[in-house]
């Protein structure tokens, strides 16, 4: 029945070339859906989008973004709108520990300025971006959904990557605002924060309370599900699907780092 709901929706995904973005958007089509599908990397996401259109059921849209510039937000929302007349829903799932992604594995107060400003820009300031470009057409349907994704890491921090925590948990009290801005216009917006999910193998190096790391569909069916007509009152809330990450006492203060570099 959640699945049901998508058809005829409108979703925009950033980080949609690959990992959780992809599976997000390729549910999202099978259910007779389109799909906005942004990202940086024009090779990786001309073939996802291809990948989704030969489903032959919801259409996918490929926008070149950079989630750190809020023309790109802005271009893609208008894209979605312009094709389907519509934005149902918004996830963003763009993001990653700057210190793994710009390879800079040193302490934070020997981090160069561009690396922090990279962890701050993509991971909080692109999805303030995104829902900023997106909101308003959900406001003028009374209707939408906005879905930032947080981390585990928002709770524990990173010693390495300290952006990608601080901007996380940053991302929890944004989708409080962002609740309190759109509940009289029908819009609600939550965010869930992950533990160790395994778009990469090494992330099951990580210790949780389960033994295991988790797989990518159990966090996009929770998504899925949180922003689907089953929980129309869910708002303003973060939700930690963590397989246990922080019931476990740890030693490591390297955070996702000990994941592997």
């Amino acid at each position: 029945m959640t699945m049901k709901y998508y058809e005829d929706k409108t979703a925009v995904i950033t980080g949609a070339a690959s990992g959780m973005g992809l599976l997000t958007s390729r549910m999202i089509a099978e259910a007779g859906g389109s799909v906005v599908m942004c990202d940086f990397n024009s090779d990786a996401l001309k073939a996802a989008v291809e990948e989704v259109n030969a489903l032959g059921k919801g259409m996918a849209y490929a926008v070149v973004a950079d989630v750190r510039k809020f023309a790109d937000a802005e271009r893609s929302a208008a894209l979605a709108v312009e094709k389907t007349g519509r934005i149902d829903l918004l996830v963003n799932f763009a993001g990653g520990n700057e210190a793994r992604c710009c390879k800079s594995f040193v302490p934070f107060y020997e981090q160069p300025i561009k690396v922090i400003d990279w962890g701050l820009d993509v991971n909080l300031k692109g999805a303030v971006y995104f829902s900023r470009a997106c909101m308003p057409y959900m406001v003028k349907a009374k209707s939408g959904v906005i879905v930032c994704m947080g981390s585990v890491t928002g709770f524990e921090g990173d010693g390495n990557g300290a952006m990608y925590g601080t901007a996380k948990s940053g991302l929890f009290n944004f989708v409080v605002g962002l609740a309190k801005a759109g509940a009289p216009h029908g819009v609600r917006a939550f965010c869930v924060a992950p533990g160790p999910v395994l778009t990469r193998p090494a992330m099951a190096k990580m210790e949780t309370a389960l033994g295991r790391a988790i797989e990518p569909k159990e966090i996009v069916d929770f998504i899925l599900y949180l922003s689907s007509d089953s929980c129309p009152s869910v708002t303003g809330s973060t939700y930690l699907v963590d397989a246990g990450r922080l019931c476990v006492a740890r030693g490591s203060t390297a955070g996702f780092l000990e994941a592997g570099k």
